[in-house]
Protein backbone atom coordinates (compact mmCIF):
# COMPACT_ATOMS: atom_id res chain seq x y z
CA UNK A 1 0.00 0.00 0.00
CA UNK A 2 3.46 2.28 0.98
CA UNK A 3 4.65 1.92 -2.44
CA UNK A 4 1.30 2.07 -4.62
CA UNK A 5 0.78 5.79 -2.67
CA UNK A 6 4.76 6.47 -2.92
CA UNK A 7 4.30 5.67 -6.57
CA UNK A 8 1.35 8.14 -7.77
CA UNK A 9 2.82 10.56 -5.43
CA UNK A 10 5.96 10.48 -7.03
CA UNK A 11 4.48 10.31 -10.26
CA UNK A 12 2.42 13.16 -9.90
CA UNK A 13 4.27 15.41 -8.21
CA UNK A 14 7.20 15.54 -10.48
CA UNK A 15 4.89 16.53 -13.64
CA UNK A 16 5.26 20.38 -13.90
CA UNK A 17 1.37 22.01 -13.33
CA UNK A 18 1.58 25.28 -15.55
CA UNK A 19 -0.67 28.46 -15.96
CA UNK A 20 -1.30 28.92 -19.54
CA UNK A 21 -3.43 32.59 -21.14
CA UNK A 22 -5.59 32.38 -24.23
CA UNK A 23 -5.45 35.42 -26.43
CA UNK A 24 -7.96 35.26 -29.60
CA UNK A 25 -6.36 32.06 -31.61
CA UNK A 26 -2.62 32.64 -29.48
CA UNK A 27 -2.01 30.26 -26.15
CA UNK A 28 1.20 31.25 -24.27
CA UNK A 29 2.47 30.17 -20.98
CA UNK A 30 2.14 32.11 -18.17
CA UNK A 31 4.82 32.37 -15.57
CA UNK A 32 4.05 35.38 -13.93
CA UNK A 33 -0.25 34.77 -12.80
CA UNK A 34 0.18 34.21 -8.83
CA UNK A 35 -1.09 30.69 -9.69
CA UNK A 36 1.99 29.82 -11.72
CA UNK A 37 4.15 30.15 -8.75
CA UNK A 38 2.27 28.70 -6.50
CA UNK A 39 2.02 25.03 -8.67
CA UNK A 40 5.60 25.82 -9.93
CA UNK A 41 7.54 26.97 -6.88
CA UNK A 42 6.37 27.11 -3.57
CA UNK A 43 2.69 26.18 -2.82
CA UNK A 44 3.11 27.82 0.68
CA UNK A 45 6.10 29.23 3.06
CA UNK A 46 6.78 25.59 4.11
CA UNK A 47 6.38 23.37 1.26
CA UNK A 48 7.46 22.96 -2.73
CA UNK A 49 5.80 22.52 -5.37
CA UNK A 50 6.06 18.96 -5.72
CA UNK A 51 6.00 18.54 -2.21
CA UNK A 52 2.66 19.61 -1.93
CA UNK A 53 1.75 17.69 -5.04
CA UNK A 54 3.20 14.76 -3.45
CA UNK A 55 0.78 15.03 -0.24
CA UNK A 56 -1.83 15.11 -2.36
CA UNK A 57 -2.07 12.36 -4.31
CA UNK A 58 -0.93 10.32 -1.02
CA UNK A 59 -3.74 11.73 0.71
CA UNK A 60 -6.11 10.97 -2.06
CA UNK A 61 -4.32 7.25 -2.65
CA UNK A 62 -4.76 6.31 0.89
CA UNK A 63 -7.86 8.53 1.96
CA UNK A 64 -9.53 8.89 -1.21
CA UNK A 65 -9.74 12.52 -0.68
CA UNK A 66 -6.96 15.67 -0.65
CA UNK A 67 -8.30 19.04 0.83
CA UNK A 68 -6.37 22.51 1.03
CA UNK A 69 -7.19 25.72 2.12
CA UNK A 70 -6.82 28.26 -0.38
CA UNK A 71 -5.00 31.64 1.62
CA UNK A 72 -6.14 34.38 -0.66
CA UNK A 73 -4.48 37.90 -0.51
CA UNK A 74 -5.86 41.10 -0.40
CA UNK A 75 -6.41 41.58 -4.31
CA UNK A 76 -8.15 38.41 -4.35
CA UNK A 77 -5.27 36.24 -6.41
CA UNK A 78 -4.48 32.57 -4.37
CA UNK A 79 -1.39 33.38 -1.84
CA UNK A 80 -0.47 30.00 -0.37
CA UNK A 81 -2.30 26.01 -0.35
CA UNK A 82 -2.21 24.34 2.83
CA UNK A 83 -3.12 20.81 3.01
CA UNK A 84 -5.83 19.47 5.33
CA UNK A 85 -5.91 16.27 7.70
CA UNK A 86 -8.00 14.41 5.44
CA UNK A 87 -8.82 12.07 8.98
CA UNK A 88 -9.93 15.33 10.53
CA UNK A 89 -11.72 16.77 7.71
CA UNK A 90 -15.35 15.92 6.90
CA UNK A 91 -17.73 17.36 4.07
CA UNK A 92 -21.38 18.44 4.73
CA UNK A 93 -24.41 19.36 3.11
CA UNK A 94 -27.35 21.39 4.56
CA UNK A 95 -31.28 21.39 3.48
CA UNK A 96 -30.57 24.02 1.43
CA UNK A 97 -27.93 22.24 -1.03
CA UNK A 98 -25.36 24.34 0.15
CA UNK A 99 -21.85 22.47 0.67
CA UNK A 100 -19.45 23.14 3.58
CA UNK A 101 -16.47 21.88 4.90
CA UNK A 102 -15.48 20.96 8.47
CA UNK A 103 -11.59 20.64 9.68
CA UNK A 104 -9.73 20.66 12.43
CA UNK A 105 -6.05 22.46 12.10
CA UNK A 106 -3.84 21.52 14.30
CA UNK A 107 -4.25 24.13 16.95
CA UNK A 108 -7.23 22.68 17.89
CA UNK A 109 -9.25 24.62 16.18
CA UNK A 110 -12.41 24.02 14.37
CA UNK A 111 -13.37 25.85 11.27
CA UNK A 112 -15.85 26.25 8.56
CA UNK A 113 -14.95 26.33 4.82
CA UNK A 114 -17.06 27.10 1.61
CA UNK A 115 -16.04 25.33 -1.44
CA UNK A 116 -14.39 28.62 -2.60
CA UNK A 117 -11.65 28.10 0.11
CA UNK A 118 -10.77 24.53 -0.80
CA UNK A 119 -9.30 23.02 -3.26
CA UNK A 120 -10.93 19.17 -3.13
CA UNK A 121 -8.86 16.01 -5.04
CA UNK A 122 -11.10 12.80 -5.10
CA UNK A 123 -11.77 9.81 -5.93
CA UNK A 124 -14.53 7.88 -7.71
CA UNK A 125 -17.44 8.62 -4.88
CA UNK A 126 -20.64 10.04 -4.63
CA UNK A 127 -19.45 13.19 -6.19
CA UNK A 128 -19.45 15.25 -3.04
CA UNK A 129 -16.77 12.84 -1.46
CA UNK A 130 -14.10 10.00 -2.87
CA UNK A 131 -14.28 6.60 -1.25
CA UNK A 132 -11.20 5.62 -0.02
CA UNK A 133 -9.79 2.42 -2.03
CA UNK A 134 -9.03 0.98 1.08
CA UNK A 135 -12.71 0.16 1.53
CA UNK A 136 -12.73 -1.80 -1.50
CA UNK A 137 -9.72 -3.56 -0.82
CA UNK A 138 -10.35 -4.12 2.28
CA UNK A 139 -11.17 -8.07 2.38
CA UNK A 140 -8.26 -8.81 0.28
CA UNK A 141 -5.75 -6.66 2.83
CA UNK A 142 -7.51 -9.00 5.39
CA UNK A 143 -6.11 -12.06 3.19
CA UNK A 144 -2.62 -10.60 3.09
CA UNK A 145 -2.79 -10.29 7.13
CA UNK A 146 -3.48 -13.85 7.43
CA UNK A 147 -0.95 -14.93 5.07
CA UNK A 148 1.63 -12.83 7.35
CA UNK A 149 0.36 -14.49 10.42
CA UNK A 150 0.64 -17.88 8.71
CA UNK A 151 4.14 -17.15 7.42
CA UNK A 152 5.15 -16.29 10.99
CA UNK A 153 4.21 -19.40 12.55
CA UNK A 154 5.27 -21.46 9.24
CA UNK A 155 8.92 -19.80 9.91
CA UNK A 156 8.62 -20.04 13.60
CA UNK A 157 7.97 -24.12 12.80
CA UNK A 158 11.15 -24.53 10.65
CA UNK A 159 10.71 -26.01 6.79
CA UNK A 160 8.10 -28.11 7.04
CA UNK A 161 3.96 -27.60 7.86
CA UNK A 162 4.21 -30.91 10.06
CA UNK A 163 4.20 -35.00 9.60
CA UNK A 164 3.69 -38.16 11.21
CA UNK A 165 7.01 -39.93 12.90
CA UNK A 166 5.90 -43.52 12.20
CA UNK A 167 7.80 -46.26 14.82
CA UNK A 168 8.11 -49.63 13.46
CA UNK A 169 7.39 -51.53 16.40
CA UNK A 170 5.24 -54.23 17.38
CA UNK A 171 4.78 -53.48 21.01
CA UNK A 172 2.38 -50.32 21.46
CA UNK A 173 4.87 -47.22 22.64
CA UNK A 174 3.93 -46.01 25.84
CA UNK A 175 3.16 -42.10 26.28
CA UNK A 176 6.41 -41.53 27.74
CA UNK A 177 8.04 -43.37 25.13
CA UNK A 178 6.11 -40.97 22.52
CA UNK A 179 7.06 -38.01 24.38
CA UNK A 180 10.93 -38.22 24.10
CA UNK A 181 10.69 -39.18 20.70
CA UNK A 182 8.69 -36.17 19.29
CA UNK A 183 11.38 -34.47 21.77
CA UNK A 184 14.32 -35.35 20.36
CA UNK A 185 13.12 -35.02 16.75
CA UNK A 186 11.73 -31.56 17.02
CA UNK A 187 15.33 -30.72 18.77
CA UNK A 188 16.99 -31.42 15.42
CA UNK A 189 14.22 -30.41 13.11
CA UNK A 190 11.94 -27.09 14.71
CA UNK A 191 13.06 -24.06 14.56
CA UNK A 192 15.52 -21.62 11.76
CA UNK A 193 18.90 -22.10 13.62
CA UNK A 194 18.11 -26.15 12.71
CA UNK A 195 16.45 -25.27 9.04
CA UNK A 196 19.51 -27.54 8.03
CA UNK A 197 20.20 -29.60 10.30
CA UNK A 198 19.72 -33.66 9.69
CA UNK A 199 17.43 -35.81 11.86
CA UNK A 200 19.38 -38.94 13.06
CA UNK A 201 16.51 -41.74 13.63
CA UNK A 202 16.36 -45.63 14.61
CA UNK A 203 16.33 -47.89 11.24
CA UNK A 204 12.47 -48.87 12.85
CA UNK A 205 11.13 -44.71 12.16
CA UNK A 206 9.88 -43.29 9.03
CA UNK A 207 8.72 -39.92 8.88
CA UNK A 208 6.09 -38.60 6.48
CA UNK A 209 5.27 -35.29 5.91
CA UNK A 210 2.48 -33.31 6.04
CA UNK A 211 0.96 -29.92 4.50
CA UNK A 212 2.91 -27.50 2.23
CA UNK A 213 6.81 -27.12 2.07
CA UNK A 214 8.53 -23.86 2.11
CA UNK A 215 9.41 -23.81 -1.51
CA UNK A 216 6.17 -24.57 -2.85
CA UNK A 217 5.16 -22.46 -5.72
CA UNK A 218 1.98 -21.92 -5.24
CA UNK A 219 2.19 -20.27 -2.04
CA UNK A 220 4.61 -17.97 -3.63
CA UNK A 221 1.86 -17.19 -6.22
CA UNK A 222 -0.45 -16.47 -3.77
CA UNK A 223 1.38 -14.22 -1.73
CA UNK A 224 2.07 -12.30 -5.09
CA UNK A 225 -1.91 -12.69 -5.70
CA UNK A 226 -2.45 -9.94 -2.57
CA UNK A 227 0.27 -7.84 -4.39
CA UNK A 228 -0.92 -7.74 -7.60
CA UNK A 229 -5.12 -7.44 -6.25
CA UNK A 230 -4.08 -3.50 -4.89
CA UNK A 231 -1.83 -3.22 -7.95
CA UNK A 232 -5.28 -3.84 -9.90
CA UNK A 233 -7.53 -1.43 -8.15
CA UNK A 234 -4.79 1.81 -8.35
CA UNK A 235 -3.91 0.81 -12.01
CA UNK A 236 -0.72 0.54 -11.03
CA UNK A 237 1.51 -2.06 -13.34
CA UNK A 238 3.25 -4.53 -11.24
CA UNK A 239 6.51 -3.87 -12.73
CA UNK A 240 6.49 -0.96 -10.59
CA UNK A 241 5.68 -3.15 -7.30
CA UNK A 242 8.73 -5.46 -8.16
CA UNK A 243 5.85 -8.49 -8.91
CA UNK A 244 6.33 -8.75 -12.60
CA UNK A 245 8.84 -10.16 -15.28
CA UNK A 246 8.61 -8.34 -18.21
CA UNK A 247 11.27 -7.48 -21.26
CA UNK A 248 11.74 -4.43 -21.81
CA UNK A 249 9.87 -3.91 -25.10
CA UNK A 250 6.66 -5.35 -22.68
CA UNK A 251 7.61 -3.05 -19.84
CA UNK A 252 7.61 0.02 -22.10
CA UNK A 253 4.31 -0.57 -23.50
CA UNK A 254 2.98 -1.14 -19.90
CA UNK A 255 4.33 2.49 -19.06
CA UNK A 256 2.24 3.83 -22.19
CA UNK A 257 -0.92 1.77 -20.93
CA UNK A 258 0.14 3.49 -17.27
CA UNK A 259 0.58 7.06 -18.11
CA UNK A 260 -2.47 6.72 -20.48
CA UNK A 261 -5.20 4.87 -18.56
CA UNK A 262 -3.80 5.66 -14.66
CA UNK A 263 -2.24 9.17 -14.84
CA UNK A 264 -4.12 10.96 -17.60
CA UNK A 265 -7.47 10.82 -15.53
CA UNK A 266 -6.03 12.02 -12.38
CA UNK A 267 -4.41 14.26 -14.17
CA UNK A 268 -7.26 15.69 -15.79
CA UNK A 269 -8.95 15.76 -12.42
CA UNK A 270 -6.70 17.87 -10.67
CA UNK A 271 -6.33 20.60 -14.04
CA UNK A 272 -10.11 20.84 -13.67
CA UNK A 273 -10.26 21.50 -9.70
CA UNK A 274 -7.04 23.70 -10.17
CA UNK A 275 -9.00 25.87 -12.97
CA UNK A 276 -12.38 25.89 -10.74
CA UNK A 277 -11.19 26.55 -7.58
CA UNK A 278 -7.95 28.89 -8.35
CA UNK A 279 -9.42 31.21 -10.68
CA UNK A 280 -12.02 33.73 -11.00
CA UNK A 281 -14.93 33.14 -13.33
CA UNK A 282 -13.74 36.13 -15.28
CA UNK A 283 -9.88 34.93 -15.34
CA UNK A 284 -11.52 31.32 -16.63
CA UNK A 285 -11.75 32.62 -19.64
CA UNK A 286 -8.48 32.76 -20.70
CA UNK A 287 -6.42 30.76 -18.05
CA UNK A 288 -6.45 27.15 -17.66
CA UNK A 289 -3.66 24.75 -15.69
CA UNK A 290 -1.74 22.19 -17.83
CA UNK A 291 0.31 19.35 -16.96
CA UNK A 292 2.91 19.06 -18.89
CA UNK A 293 3.45 15.37 -19.14
CA UNK A 294 6.37 15.07 -21.97
CA UNK A 295 8.83 13.57 -19.86
CA UNK A 296 6.59 10.83 -19.12
CA UNK A 297 5.60 9.97 -22.96
CA UNK A 298 9.42 10.95 -24.72
CA UNK A 299 10.60 7.61 -24.13
CA UNK A 300 14.40 6.81 -25.27
CA UNK A 301 16.37 9.29 -27.42
CA UNK A 302 15.94 7.67 -30.58
CA UNK A 303 12.36 7.45 -29.92
CA UNK A 304 11.69 11.29 -29.13
CA UNK A 305 14.39 11.86 -31.88
CA UNK A 306 12.12 10.74 -34.56
CA UNK A 307 8.78 12.65 -32.49
CA UNK A 308 10.89 15.44 -32.99
CA UNK A 309 11.56 15.05 -36.40
CA UNK A 310 8.11 14.52 -37.37
CA UNK A 311 6.61 17.05 -35.51
CA UNK A 312 9.61 19.54 -36.93
CA UNK A 313 8.57 18.58 -40.20
CA UNK A 314 4.78 19.18 -39.92
CA UNK A 315 5.01 22.78 -38.41
CA UNK A 316 3.89 21.53 -35.07
CA UNK A 317 7.11 22.10 -32.76
CA UNK A 318 9.65 25.01 -33.78
CA UNK A 319 13.09 24.07 -32.66
CA UNK A 320 13.03 26.49 -29.94
CA UNK A 321 9.82 24.69 -28.58
CA UNK A 322 12.02 20.97 -28.92
CA UNK A 323 15.15 22.38 -26.85
CA UNK A 324 12.43 23.90 -24.06
CA UNK A 325 11.06 20.25 -23.76
CA UNK A 326 14.89 18.74 -23.14
CA UNK A 327 15.90 21.48 -20.84
CA UNK A 328 18.04 23.41 -23.02
CA UNK A 329 18.55 27.22 -23.99
CA UNK A 330 17.04 28.71 -27.30
CA UNK A 331 18.86 29.71 -30.49
CA UNK A 332 17.36 32.90 -30.75
CA UNK A 333 14.40 34.35 -32.86
CA UNK A 334 15.30 32.15 -36.10
CA UNK A 335 14.34 29.16 -33.28
CA UNK A 336 10.78 29.88 -33.05
CA UNK A 337 10.19 29.95 -37.27
CA UNK A 338 7.81 26.70 -38.05
CA UNK A 339 8.83 24.49 -40.77
CA UNK A 340 6.18 23.23 -43.18
CA UNK A 341 6.98 20.61 -46.79
CA UNK A 342 6.56 22.25 -49.91
CA UNK A 343 5.17 18.67 -51.49
CA UNK A 344 2.10 18.52 -49.49
CA UNK A 345 -0.83 19.95 -51.39
CA UNK A 346 -4.75 20.48 -50.15
CA UNK A 347 -6.75 17.69 -52.21
CA UNK A 348 -9.43 19.94 -53.01
CA UNK A 349 -6.03 22.37 -54.62
CA UNK A 350 -4.45 19.63 -56.69
CA UNK A 351 -5.67 20.39 -60.24
CA UNK A 352 -5.11 24.15 -59.44
CA UNK A 353 -1.61 23.65 -58.65
CA UNK A 354 -0.42 20.96 -61.37
CA UNK A 355 -2.06 23.88 -63.79
CA UNK A 356 0.04 26.54 -62.36
CA UNK A 357 3.37 24.77 -62.43
CA UNK A 358 2.64 24.12 -66.03
CA UNK A 359 1.72 27.38 -66.56
CA UNK A 360 4.62 28.80 -65.24
CA UNK A 361 6.87 26.37 -66.86
CA UNK A 362 5.42 27.51 -70.36
CA UNK A 363 5.85 31.07 -69.64
CA UNK A 364 9.63 30.26 -68.46
CA UNK A 365 10.03 28.62 -71.97
CA UNK A 366 8.41 31.74 -73.94
CA UNK A 367 10.58 33.78 -72.17
CA UNK A 368 13.58 32.02 -73.81
CA UNK A 369 12.71 31.94 -76.87
CA UNK A 370 12.18 28.21 -76.96
CA UNK A 371 8.82 26.76 -78.49
CA UNK A 372 6.00 25.02 -76.28
CA UNK A 373 6.21 21.53 -76.99
CA UNK A 374 2.79 19.58 -78.60
CA UNK A 375 1.61 16.48 -79.06
CA UNK A 376 2.49 14.82 -82.40
CA UNK A 377 -1.23 15.64 -83.66
CA UNK A 378 -0.93 18.87 -83.35
CA UNK A 379 2.49 19.55 -84.85
CA UNK A 380 1.34 17.72 -88.00
CA UNK A 381 -1.69 20.28 -88.15
CA UNK A 382 1.32 23.51 -87.99
CA UNK A 383 3.20 21.51 -90.63
CA UNK A 384 -0.21 21.48 -92.47
CA UNK A 385 -0.75 25.08 -92.36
Amino acid sequence: MYTVASVLGGDIGKFPFQVYRRSGSSIKRDTKHPVARLLGKKANPYMTAYTWKETMMVNMAVWGNAYSNIEFDGNGYPKALWPLDPALTQVYMDVDGAVYYLTRLPNGQIRKLVPDEVVHFKSIGNGLVGITPIEVIREELGIQQAQKRFLGRFYSKGTQVGGILEVQSDVPLTKDTKDVIREEFEKATAGLDNAARVAVMDKTMKYTPLGMPLKDAEFIDSAKFGIAEIAKIYKVPGYKLGISDLKYSNMENQSLEYVKNTLQPLVTNWEQELDDKLFTLPEQERFYVKANMTSELRGDMQTRAAYYKTMIEAGVYSINEVRAMEDDDGIGPDGDKHFMSLNFANLANMDTYQNAKAGVKGGEDNQKGNPIPESDGAGDESGAG
